[in-house]
């Protein structure tokens, strides 16, 4: 009774949101720098060394924000968070973190570096070669080309985010005896 009592009391939005916001900054500027620095992963013949290091401070810096807000919110309770609160808790972090990643990536190739959306368009045209079929695609593709990417970032981080909180709330979850 007490337990519901203080998750009654102590709702775990803002957390998610400020970890979301959070996220989202340094995920853009993880693509800025990675693209600096001709790190791009989304360009044909990158080494898979490249590939790793990319994975690995973009998901396994997102597994470590959902962690956090799930366990800081466990913290805000007293200690004790159920499997439902907590993975409500990430799954918000997720999904928040998606709608912010995705609308930063459609801030970050129509204005901040309008150059890479051509470098990625670039790579997909070298790609398709003398394919008349696949470059005509491309090329009708390239007007919604932000959005799609846009999409694609907010869906996968929010489905990734909502399998990763079903995992972490199992680590997180502890209930009064």
């Amino acid at each position: 009774m007490e337990q519901q009592i203080a998750q009654e009391q102590k709702k775990p939005n803002a957390l998610a949101f400020q970890v979301a916001i959070t996220f989202a900054l340094y995920t853009l500027a993880l693509v800025f720098v990675m693209n600096l620095l001709g790190m791009s992963t989304q360009i044909e013949g990158t080494p898979i060394w490249q590939k790793a290091i990319s994975i690995v401070l973009s998901y396994g810096t997102f597994i470590l924000a959902i962690y956090y807000a799930q366990n800081k919110h466990k913290q805000d309770l007293g200690g004790f968070i159920t499997y439902g609160r907590a993975f409500s808790t990430g799954f918000k972090v997720a999904a928040y973190s998606g709608l912010f990643i995705g609308l930063l990536m459609m801030l970050y190739y129509a204005v901040i570096d309008k150059g890479a959306l051509q470098d990625i368009l670039d790579a997909q045209l070298k790609i398709a070669g003398d394919d008349e079929q696949k470059i005509k695609g491309i090329q009708m593709m390239s007007k919604y080309m932000i959005y799609l990417i846009a999409f694609g970032s907010a869906i996968t981080y929010t489905l990734f985010g909502l399998i990763i909180s079903l995992v972490t709330a199992a680590v997180v979850k502890k209930d009064r005896i």
